[in-house]
């Protein structure tokens, strides 16, 4: 079965587990009130509330630590959708024996511990199973969505020096990229608004991608986007530059070195 996508391996999905299971627990409990589990949390008196809770604190810590290992050791197991549906059901038997534990010794023996790791197995099944499903699922049409838009060939993947993407963006919305030391900015529109990114790269390693994307290099500084060129200029000392068709946008200069080149384009 395949890999999980990165959205399933996320600090943030992950914390969304960690506190949606103990909270659908208690909420479930406490609202729809399932009458032989209310029996069994009430101990013959009225010790619904303060159980039901107990339990959520015990699910809580549970997950916190399940989830904090799972992040630990994730690459190394390669998980996949297989051993990650066997990981929660090992959460949802480790809730189990916890909670059978608790409640064994608030029973104080009139049930075995056995006997409550099968009851309390059950219910934490049949309660908790909604929002793992929900989530699962979830997490995975996101991730989906997520591995289309990156391999969406019309856009341009900026990563840094370390190969980390930063910055994903359709061809068409670049304007220029401009070298600044051990920096390149990324000026292109969003909407209305023009907008910079800067990014820790050298233009020697965005050659291929501007090649892809049809920038063109038009001075040691500068990729241009020959689609935003509007006219290109020699003033009266001979210098070359570039007006975009953005309003409030300052010419880029361009080399005689790479003037043909982006005369060809235009």
């Amino acid at each position: 079965m395949s890999k999980l996508t990165p959205v399933m391996t996320a600090l943030r999905s992950n914390l969304v587990f960690m506190l949606v299971i103990p909270v659908f627990w208690l909420s479930f409990v406490l609202l729809y009130q399932p009458m032989n589990l209310v029996n069994l949390l009430n101990m013959g008196g009225d010790k619904l509330n303060f159980n039901t809770t107990i339990i959520m604190c015990i699910l809580l810590g549970v997950m916190i630590i399940s989830r904090g290992v799972f992040m630990a050791i994730h690459r190394t197991l390669k998980m996949n959708w297989w051993k990650m549906v066997v990981w929660e059901l090992v959460e949802l038997l480790t809730m189990s024996l916890f909670t059978a534990l608790y409640l064994t010794l608030m029973y104080q023996g009139v049930f075995t511990y056995f006997q409550m790791v099968g009851q309390m197995l059950f219910y934490l099944f049949i309660i908790t199973i909604f929002p793992y499903v929900i989530f699962d699922l979830a997490f995975a049409y996101r991730g989906v969505l997520e591995q289309d838009t990156i391999y969406d060939e019309s856009l341009m993947r900026f990563v840094d020096s370390t190969q980390k993407l930063k910055l994903m963006i359709a061809s068409s919305a670049v304007l220029y990229i401009e070298a600044d030391e051990n920096y390149v900015h990324v000026r292109y529109m969003e909407g209305e608004r023009q907008k910079d990114y800067p990014l820790r790269a050298s233009m020697k390693s965005l050659e291929e991608l501007m090649q892809k994307h049809g920038l063109i290099r038009c001075q040691r500084s500068y990729y241009i986007n020959p689609q935003h060129i509007k006219v290109l200029r020699r003033d009266k000392d001979g210098m070359i530059s570039a007006e975009l068709d953005v309003p409030n946008q300052k010419s880029i200069p361009v080399s005689p070195r790479y003037y043909d080149s982006l005369a060809k384009w235009l």
